[in-house]
């Protein structure tokens, strides 16, 4: 398999990452203008981290339900509705977007009750101030690209098991400093 072929792959941080996130983010304040917030999450989020080059993005919406009703204002900006991706969590949509040709945006959508945008943002400041936690993050997503970099499910699969260590440590960090807990 050549590399452009790759559907997998991690590079080093880019410091564009955050300015691509605040011009989607102003397109899709005007596509979701119910949103509550719209926020960078994952890797590309935390300054100094290698990450896939895909902006992952989190919207939160009073009601999903509204969003899956007209997606026109979404793919409009070239984002393709999955609706399998997160079947067990009906609070949770996803969309895809590629620019020229290649993948470079995930979008989460997320109703206001959900727990999930919490423990994204817990993940993401814990990333953020522990730099050795971010570096055995970074390690495992590398090693997990280099073992599969022809499919998304198994690259995840291969850093699950790191990831919800990680998550616990979070959750365990932002309790202890009075943060708000996405469990309570």
């Amino acid at each position: 398999m050549n590399d452009d072929a790759r559907v997998v792959e991690v590079v080093p941080y880019d410091p564009a990452w955050p300015e691509l996130f605040e011009a989607e983010q102003r397109l899709l304040s005007e596509a979701l203008p119910e949103a509550l917030s719209i926020e960078h999450i994952g890797s590309t989020s935390i300054p100094g981290l290698a990450a896939k080059p895909i902006i992952d993005i989190s919207a939160v919406v009073p009601e999903v339900d509204g969003v899956v009703a007209d997606l026109r204002p979404l793919e409009q900006l070239g984002y393709v509705y999955r609706p399998m991706a997160f079947p067990e969590d009906g609070e949770h949509l996803f969309f895809a977007k590629d620019t020229a040709g290649k993948r470079s945006h995930h979008l989460h959508v997320f109703g206001a009750t959900s727990l999930v945008p919490e423990g994204n943002r817990v993940f993401r400041a814990y990333l953020g101030a522990n730099p050795a936690a971010a570096r055995r993050y970074e390690v495992v997503k590398q090693r997990a690209a280099e073992l599969h970099p022809d499919s998304r499910a198994r690259y995840g699969a291969a850093k699950e098991e790191t990831m919800t260590k990680l998550s616990a440590e979070a959750r365990r960090w932002s309790e202890a400093a009075g943060r708000q807990s996405p469990e309570g």
